[in-house]
């Protein structure tokens, strides 16, 4: 079985340290993962060349793709980078990760708002201004850029009523049947993320309600695959905001907290451990760290 493996920030193009440092963190778990179940061919831009991996470009992506199996690809959804390039691997390769018919759902924040209304709690979500409190967001972006509190919503924008509560995460592996792996609680900071702590610190009852309805979320869109990420509000109850279809950072920290990496997870080479070891993912200027890009270096410690 061959795999490509492509990670937007490591194998494709520039982004901001602070983002890029995640996308390597990601990469190095799936790669490491994945190595010991089958072959893996990937490429990395110039920067990471001290991986010892080859070195490529983004446009070279359908020629390591012909001699590949399988893919999968982690993305960022601004400008539909993850939909596009989903789009092309399916013609060539089976895909280990959410169709491009899933993801044409989940990386618009608007179009998924209308899938899941009715099937699970929501914000009250909308394309003008709200009477209540609110913030407002990009329809497509990630990792909460242009999220701000505003009186108007410019075009490419929508309202959502801001929900004062714990900001939490599911991690869930779908296939023929969905799996729930991981509860996280996200450490934010202007809606921008800054880190997690695996598992979150919350009680069973609550994470049960928080599971239950990443699941029915999950079961909405047709189409997604493999590793799944729900991000949610705890309030008086839990309220869905989005779906990511695809790696989310938590995951890094699955083989420290849970003994199991999420490669394993992805095929289905592994049994679920209910025993945790709790984790902190965070970001920042540190001697020892698991991922490094510029001057912002990211590390796992037991928490």
């Amino acid at each position: 079985m061959k795999l490509f493996l492509f990670e937007y920030a490591t194998c494709g193009e520039k982004l901001a340290d602070s983002i890029a440092v995640e996308g390597l963190s990601m990469f190095k778990t799936l790669y490491n993962g994945f190595r010991k179940h089958c072959e893996v061919r990937t490429f990395v831009r110039e920067n990471f060349g001290y991986l010892g991996l080859p070195t490529g470009k983004m446009e070279e992506m359908e020629k390591w793709l012909e001699d590949c199996d399988y893919f999968l690809i982690v993305a960022p959804e601004d400008d539909f980078i993850l939909l596009n390039l989903t789009k092309k691997a399916e013609k060539i390769a089976e895909n280990l990760g959410s169709s491009s018919r899933a993801i044409s759902i989940t990386s618009d924040k608007w179009k998924l708002y209308k899938k899941l209304k009715g099937k699970v709690t929501l914000p009250k979500t909308s394309k003008r201004e709200l009477g209540e409190r609110f913030i407002v967001k990009p329809r497509v972006s990630c990792a909460g850029e242009g999220i701000e509190f505003s009186e108007e919503v410019k075009k490419g924008f929508i309202a959502q009523e801001f929900i004062p509560g714990i900001p939490l995460s599911v991690s869930l592996v779908v296939g023929d049947e969905i799996e729930v792996v991981s509860v996280n609680e996200q450490i934010l900071e202007d809606f921008r993320y800054k880190g997690a702590v695996v598992p979150a610190r919350i009680d069973n009852r609550t994470a049960l309600e928080i599971c239950d309805e990443a699941i029915t979320a999950v079961e909405s869109v047709k189409g997604l695959n493999g590793y799944v990420g729900v991000d949610l509000v705890y309030a008086d109850q839990p309220y869905v905001i989005e779906i990511n279809a695809r790696l989310t950072t938590p995951a890094i920290a699955f083989e420290r907290a849970y003994g199991v990496n999420v490669a394993d997870m992805i095929l289905g080479e592994f049994e679920f451990c209910r025993e945790f070891r709790r984790q902190r993912i965070e970001k920042g200027n540190f001697d020892d760290f698991f991922a490094k890009v510029g001057n912002v270096a990211l590390r796992i410690c037991d928490f």
